[in-house]
């Protein structure tokens, strides 16, 4: 069966039974928050987390556009949730979800970043955003948190202190993603259709062909053997082996990996420039 096939299959089961939890109110909430923070009662965990799966969901399709399969994202998401309901303090006066989103975007983004390879590559300022949000995650958390605080607080030149008061103050006059809208129901329930929207085929798109773009001026810096060797490796519908390339170029296996290495390397330099 088609992969991708299954994969949406898989992934339609997964917002079914989604759409069939049923909310945690705020008391509900914070009855199983103190079960798991004061007696370590793994249902009462396992409860938050299964509860709070639909804002995984949403917050997973907002990087739909990196290439990655959406169910990918959401397992990488999960971890980032189960991460903070671990650490979820319930006299803090947040509920889960404003606190756990950031620790679920820092989860997304440390995945993309460490599932990128060298084809996926973008420019410096499509890796600047990413790493500008792992930064505000990461600020988020420390404020909240107080993970890291001493070493965000030192960017600002202030004390830890000093961070969390006025980036807490900050937050909580944010939107939180439980406010409710007209309907009565949370922000973050309002999963979205499994279909891209317009707007996001647009952006998909215009990505595919800047990367297609910036790819193809970069392997023109290469000699045309290494060009030969990145393509056939790594571009190919079914890629060459170093064997193959060996006998093809007429020399030793060895030597086709050194120019592998070298052309990689390359392509390196040119894409972050």
């Amino acid at each position: 069966m088609n992969e991708a096939v299954t994969d949406m299959s898989s992934l339609s089961l997964f917002y079914r039974d989604v759409k069939r939890v049923e909310r945690l109110n705020r008391e509900e909430e914070s009855a199983l928050a103190r079960r798991w923070h004061d007696h370590q009662d793994r249902e009462a965990a396992q409860q938050l987390v299964v509860g709070n799966l639909y804002g995984v969901a949403a917050i997973a399709r907002e990087y739909r556009h990196f290439g990655l399969q959406e169910a990918d994202l959401i397992q990488e998401g999960t971890l980032g949730l189960m991460h903070a309901v671990k650490r979820f303090d319930p006299d803090r006066g947040f509920r889960l979800m404003t606190y756990a989103s950031w620790w679920i975007r820092a989860a997304i983004h440390d995945f993309i970043l460490h599932s990128w390879s060298i084809v996926k590559l973008g420019t410096n300022k499509l890796q600047r955003k990413i790493f500008a949000g792992l930064k505000k995650a990461k600020n988020a958390i420390a404020a909240l948190d107080g993970d890291h605080v001493d070493e965000v607080a030192a960017e600002y030149g202030i004390s830890s202190h000093e961070y969390q008061e006025t980036a807490n103050a900050y937050l909580q006059r944010d939107v939180s993603l439980d406010a409710d809208m007209e309907e009565g129901e949370a922000l973050i329930t309002a999963l979205p259709a499994l279909e891209a929207t317009p707007e996001e085929l647009v952006v998909e798109s215009n990505w595919q062909d800047h990367q297609n773009s910036q790819l193809h001026s970069a392997l023109k810096e290469l000699s045309d053997r290494d060009r030969h060797i990145v393509m056939q490796r790594h571009l190919a519908e079914e890629p060459a082996t170093l064997k193959d390339l060996s006998e093809g170029l007429g020399v030793s296996i060895e030597r086709v990996r050194q120019l592998e290495k070298r052309a990689m390397n390359k392509l390196r330099e040119v894409l972050a420039n």
